[in-house]
């Protein structure tokens, strides 16, 4: 099985030229925006490039994953032996929580030491080297907010012992909610990636800008991304937007 080195790649071209394709073990990356902006589709790619390294991946979600399987099948450069042969896992975050009698919506003292517990045990009996967690809202909401600092940087020192990576999504599309209400700071990430939805005329744009990437020198130009079954293309914004 192949190590992710200091070049590890997200397998879209274009990104990997953005930000010089640095991605390091220990490294924890969030995707940030809306619902619908193109963060799930790149993050698959993410997943497909770790197996096609020949590297186990793991996808924790909060929906069913027979629909997730099958979404992620769409684009093209998927290839159905990887979930058949085991190279892709697909959890249930609440299936997860299933397992060790938690619920996130009402934890208990010590149910944070048992989910940080069980997610290192997933990386560790599946080999992971690459896991996404995407939305990561339900597990933040449910943290002590006091202790989601621990709980993150925990998960980064065990990814480094593990030559592993993770990144994680979080939709604002509730009331606005940003990642920092949920005492999720910079400290404990590498990566940070601003979408949005952008009205012009006559089309919404979703769009993407690297707002954080230790260890590389990244353009700071924001993105129009285009999302098909071909895969993911990027296009750089030269002129604002006209709002409606």
């Amino acid at each position: 099985m192949d190590e992710m080195g200091s070049d590890g790649s997200f397998g879209i071209a274009q990104l990997d030229n953005i930000s010089l394709g640095k991605i390091q073990p220990g490294m924890i990356g969030l995707f940030h925006g809306p619902c619908g902006t193109g963060k799930s589709s790149i993050l698959s790619h993410f997943l497909f490039q770790g197996a096609r390294e020949d590297g186990n991946v793991c996808l924790i979600t909060s929906e069913p994953p027979s629909i997730v399987a099958s979404r992620i099948s769409q684009f093209e450069g998927y290839d159905p032996k990887w979930l058949k042969d085991g190279y892709i896992t697909i959890l249930n975050i609440y299936d997860l929580m299933d397992i060790i009698g938690v619920r996130l919506c009402s934890l208990e003292v010590g149910d944070q030491d048992l989910i940080y517990d069980l997610l290192i045990q997933v990386i560790d009996h599946l080999d992971i080297k690459r896991m996404v967690i995407d939305p990561v809202n339900p597990l933040l909401n449910a943290l002590d907010k006091e202790m989601t600092g621990s709980f993150f940087q925990g998960l980064k020192n065990e990814l480094l012992n593990r030559n592993a990576t993770c990144f994680i999504s979080f939709d604002t599309n509730k009331d606005k909610e940003e990642w920092e209400n949920n005492a999720l700071s910079l400290f404990d990430l590498d990566i940070v990636v601003k979408f949005d939805k952008e009205i012009g005329q006559p089309i919404i744009f979703n769009t993407m800008l690297i707002e954080r990437w230790r260890s590389a020198q990244h353009t700071k130009t924001s993105y129009v991304v285009d999302i098909s079954k071909e895969g993911v293309i990027l296009v750089p914004r030269i002129k604002p937007l006209e709002v409606k």
